[in-house]
């Protein structure tokens, strides 16, 4: 069975597509086969997948079934969902994505959830908060949605991503000002920002041949890698930091898998330091503040 098995001569139901496409997908190896026919019918229809499922005896078009084919041959080639459908979700909210970002994972939402927290809890929102490749912009978005009365700035180094992230603050209707710069040269800022939060690229070099299709031939990698050992960014956030965070500041910065002594080491010269695991209780977050200082 094959993608050419969708053709215009024959009249395709919703379900007998969806069975088709799970078989298919299952033999291609891609992972949730029946969740990613699924929500490839309901981005043709038009339709949610509650809807899809009250129409499953409904005929497919020419149109729509061309529009099908496209998609599942470019999914049988492991170019990633999202990126097909053009679309994904972060902390619940909707984004635009396209190859020039990385897919938000939801791992990274620790960071959105300790950040909103920690600024709850100081009862005082009317803060500044510094997101570091920002890429499609889904944090710093998601901060200025849940944390209104904050200023967000997100920077990266790449125009297209920007462009990917204006975008999702205008379909998320809020206010981030989006800055290209470059982290790993100068870097000035006007005045210290109270909260700094950064999702860097942290695979190393190695690693890199090894990572699933899906990522290495279509996520970007100057947003996946270094090109290093995987800690070039710390090195340099573990300096940064102590010029553009405010005395009474806080970092929250995402690492990999496998990092969190070495990360740690790094920012620990500098600041007062805590890791938070994920959802799947593997360190995830380096949290930190400037050393107290000793009277």
């Amino acid at each position: 069975m094959s993608e050419q098995s969708i053709n215009q001569t024959k009249i395709w139901t919703a379900l007998e597509l969806l069975r088709w496409g799970t078989v298919y997908f299952i033999e291609k190896k891609i992972d949730s086969p029946r969740l990613t026919m699924e929500l490839m019918l309901c981005e043709v229809l038009e339709c949610s997948r509650v809807q899809l499922y009250m129409s499953y005896e409904k005929p497919l078009s020419s149109n729509e079934l061309a529009k099908l084919r496209v998609m599942t041959t470019r999914r049988a080639q492991r170019e990633p969902l999202q990126y097909i459908l053009g679309k994904t979700e972060f902390y619940g909210l909707p984004f635009f994505v396209d190859s020039s970002v990385l897919i938000p994972r939801p791992e990274t939402e620790i960071l959105v959830e300790r950040v909103i927290k920690s600024v709850k809890e100081s009862n005082n929102e009317n803060i500044s908060i510094l997101d570091i490749g920002t890429g499609s912009g889904c944090i710093a978005i998601t901060l200025a949605k849940k944390l209104p009365e904050c200023r967000v700035v997100g920077i990266d180094i790449s125009s297209d991503a920007l462009e990917v992230a204006k975008r999702n603050a205008g379909l998320n209707e809020v206010n981030v000002e989006f800055i290209r710069r470059d982290v790993l040269k100068e870097m000035k800022v006007k005045q210290p920002f109270e909260i700094i939060v950064s999702n860097p690229p942290y695979i190393s070099s190695s690693e890199m041949k090894e990572i699933e299709p899906e990522l290495l031939e279509h996520e970007p990698h100057i947003a996946l890698t270094d090109g290093n050992d995987g800690l070039e960014f710390y090195r340099r956030y573990s300096e940064l930091f102590k010029d553009i965070l405010a005395i009474d500041g806080e970092f929250f910065v995402e690492f990999g898998y496998g990092q969190s002594d070495d990360v740690r080491r790094l920012f620990t010269m500098n600041f007062d330091c805590t890791v938070y695991n994920d959802l799947a209780d593997i360190p995830r977050v380096i949290y930190g503040k400037h050393k107290a200082n000793i009277i």
